[in-house]
Formats: structure tokens, C-alpha cells, sequence
């Protein structure tokens, strides 16, 4: 909820949005096929566009690496204006901290003590201004081994390991290309949504780069190590929850299976530590979410529009079936297009989502771009780039309104590819 409290205080701090977006080359006949068919003069004139194709993409790209470094300054100025003198107290790493504090001192059964939450946090100084820990019990476990460090070092520490994350997320998923990889990770570091996450601190960025591991490993045929590195989205399970379920449809039952049995490890482990008290206590701190206090979690959700009744449990149903029906139309054509569907389904379904969560977006775009994008796909990503820079204006219904067409594009198998042409 701290970060979501930040948010409006941001409102003046946006720069201006760009993008661009590439995606794979098509493939060409071989060259010695159109020599043998095709006059000299014709085959001159395919090299002479070929060549011109290369320099408009290469043109994009330094666009957008202008654009992204731009974006980058302002966040930047945004934070040495904003951010520098209160980044301790107004991260929400305090958060995750003070309960991993309560875990050790207290016992696990006090994780969601509001009480002792409360008193660990005030505890690393006056400033420091108490909220509830929600989140799952493994982020407090993720945070434990920083508590051997100060508090500021520690912050400062898990900044990094933030970026870290986004970069190792870049290096993964990005399109190839020594100059379009260099757009693409300044425009992931300068889109404002991204940028916000790191400087309050929050989890988004391991859940993106979780995802793009399972990714990497289930295009290396390592099914198995893909599903345990896509249990680590339980650290915020609401950004990608329907990713392995959709895996599952289209065909990598084992991907799954590891995710399942890793996950379930990680709940009894995590119910063992709790107990039936921490697990009563975990109840009653979700279920503070339902009231009003916490509107602000579902201001970029669906549930902000449609509330918490029974239209939203239809559109949920609704968004779970488009979801799962996307990745079962591409299924044993790779996971690129069923993890995507699932990114999307999932923040399109959940009722609390942070502005600082849209970076699973960007994920689900480098993914479509691996598979080959439209032109339409690649159009709606550069306008839903530029909302997602906007978001602040802008507010939720037309980036819904984007993940919707976005999610709905892919149901459709059979697409023209997006080309160097």
C-alpha cells in the first residue's frame, strides 16, 4: 500500500512518452533461389530496399535509445527532487524489513502482528511511517539475510539487486540487436511506472524476472528448472498467477508440474511457520484490503471501474477463459505467446494492482516481439507505452482498455509477422 500512497504524489513528475518496438525478421528466400529467378536489375532493387529497411530500424532504434536515456534524466531529476531526502522512510522495503524483523525476534506465528509490525518498523526511526505487511511470507524470508546489514544498507542493497533484476529481465527477453537492445533496456529503466518501482522498492521486478528465466530455460528444454524458477512469482503472485496455468494448456505439463510441486513446497513450509495464529492473522490483514482504506491498491485494476461485486467476478471469469483460450490456440508452437496471455490475464483479473506493476507489461511485449508480432501488436505497444508514461494522467481505463485489445490480439494464431521489410 506505501507505494500506492506515493503514487499521488507524483502527479506532476512525468515525462513525455516514446517508444518503439521491433520485431523479428521474416524469413527470406535463399539468395540463391532469387538470383536464379529474378533479373539483375530486380535483384539491385531488393538489396537497395532491403538496405533502406536497416536504416529506417536502426533510425527507430536510436530514436528510441534518445528517448529512453530523456526518460531516464527525468526520473532521475524526479528522484533528486522528490525521492532522495525521504527515500528511506517512504520505501516500501521498510515494509519487508520490519516483518522479517518480526519473523526473527518474535516467531513466524507474528509475521502479520500489526502490532509488532508496527513496532519494528518505528524502531529504525521517527520518520518512519508504519503500514501493514501483506505481502506472502517468502518476500519476508527473500529480506531476511539483508537484517545482518543496517537498514540503510540493506535499502541501498536491495535497490541494486532491483536493477539487477530489470537488467538481467532485459538481457534475457529483449529483442537482438546490439542497438535495439540498448533502446529497449533505456526505455524499460526510463518508463516512469519502472522506474517508480525501484525507487520505492518494490517486488515486481523479481516477478518479471522470474518469469523471463522460466522463459530462457523452457526455450533450452529444461522444463523442470523452468516451472521451480516460475514459483518465485509467488513473491507477488497477482502479477502473473495465470502463467503457469496457461503453460499447462498449451502443452508444458512438466513446466507446470515443477511450478506446482515447488509452489506447494513453499506453502507448507510457509504454513508450518505461520501456524493457525499467523495463518488467522494472515487472514485479517487480507482482509483489511476490502475496505475502503485500501481503494488506492485498485485504482490501476479492474476492480477500480468495476468494484468488488459480482460484475467483476464476471469479468474475472470472462478474462480467465480468454486467457487460457490464447495460450491453448498457440499451444506446442513455444511459450512465448501463452506466457504473455498469461501476464495479461492476470493483471487484467486481479482487483489490486499497483502502478509500479505495470512492468509486467513490458514482459508481455518482448515476449509477443520473441514470437513475432503484428502490426496492429506492435502498434498497441507503442500507444500503451506512452500510457503507461502517461499513467498518472491518464489513470487506469485506457491502459485497461490496451492490456484488453492486447489480450484479445492474441487469440488470433495466425499473424503477420513484424519486419525489417
Amino acid at each position: 500500500m506505501g507505494a500506492e500512497a506515493s503514487v499521488a504524489s507524483c502527479a506532476r513528475s512525468i515525462g513525455s512518452p516514446a517508444t518503439t518496438r521491433r520485431g523479428p525478421q521474416q524469413d527470406a528466400l535463399p539468395h540463391v533461389l532469387v538470383v536464379s529467378l529474378a533479373p539483375a536489375a530486380h535483384v539491385a532493387n531488393l538489396r537497395r530496399i532491403s538496405g533502406t529497411g536497416r536504416f529506417r530500424h536502426k533510425l527507430w532504434a536510436a530514436v528510441g535509445l534518445l528517448v529512453g536515456l530523456i526518460l531516464i534524466g527525468w526520473d532521475l531529476s524526479v528522484l533528486a527532487g522528490t525521492y532522495i531526502s525521504q527515500y528511506a522512510v517512504r520505501n516500501d522495503f521498510r515494509l519487508a524489513y520490519g516483518a522479517a524483523t518480526v519473523g526473527i525476534k518474535d516467531g513466524y506465528g507474528h509475521l502479520y502482528d500489526l502490532a509488532a509490525q508496527k513496532a519494528a518498523i518505528e524502531s529504525l526511526g521517527r520518520d518512519f511511517n508504519p503500514q501493514p505487511f501483506i505481502s506472502p511470507p517468502p518476500l519476508a524470508w527473500l529480506v531476511t539475510p539483508l537484517l545482518v546489514l543496517p537498514f540503510s544498507v540493506a535499502l541501498v542493497l536491495w535497490t541494486i539487486l532491483l536493477v539487477a533484476a530489470l537488467v538481467w529481465t532485459w538481457y534475457l527477453l529483449a529483442p537482438p540487436g546490439g542497438l535495439v537492445r540498448a533502446a529497449h533496456l533505456a526505455l524499460l529503466l526510463g518508463v516512469f511506472p519502472v522506474a517508480f518501482g525501484v525507487m520505492v522498492g518494490q517486488p515486481a521486478a523479481w516477478v518479471a524476472a522470474a518469469v523471463a528465466t522460466a522463459w530462457w530455460l523452457l526455450k533450452h528444454d529444461r522444463s523442470v528448472l523452468a516451472g521451480v524458477a516460475l514459483s518465485l512469482i509467488i513473491l507477488k503472485p497477482q502479477l502473473a498467477l495465470l502463467v503457469p496455468a496457461c503453460l499447462l494448456v498449451s502443452g508444458h505439463a512438466r513446466a507446470f508440474g515443477a511450478w506446482l510441486v515447488a509452489t506447494l513446497v513453499i506453502g507448507l513450509v510457509a504454513l508450518a511457520l505461520l501456524g493457525p495464529d499467523g495463518l488467522a492473522r494472515y487472514r485479517d490483514v487480507l482482509a483489511q484490503t476490502q475496505t475502503p482504506a485500501w481503494d488506492i491498491t485498485r485504482r490501476y485494476s479492474v476492480s477500480g471501474p468495476l468494484g468488488l461485486g459480482p460484475l467483476l467476478t464476471i469479468t474475472q471469469v470472462v478474462v480467465v477463459a480468454a486467457a487460457l483460450l490464447a495460450a491453448w490456440r498457440h499451444r506446442a508452437q513455444g511459450p512465448e505467446i501463452p506466457m504473455a496471455a498469461g501476464i495479461l490475464g492476470s493483471l487484467l483479473a486481479t482487483p489490486y494492482l499497483g502502478f509500479q506493476d505495470f512492468v509486467m507489461l513490458i514482459v508481455a511485449g518482448w515476449l509477443v516481439l520473441r514470437a513475432g508480432a503484428s502490426v496492429f501488436q506492435v502498434g498497441l505497444m507503442v500507444v500503451g507505452y506512452a500510457l503507461l508514461q502517461l499513467a498518472l494522467v491518464v489513470l487506469a481505463l485506457p491502459i485497461l482498455l490496451a492490456e484488453a485489445l492486447f489480450l484479445l490480439s492474441l487469440l488470433q494464431p495466425g499473424r503477420v509477422l513484424w519486419s525489417r521489410r
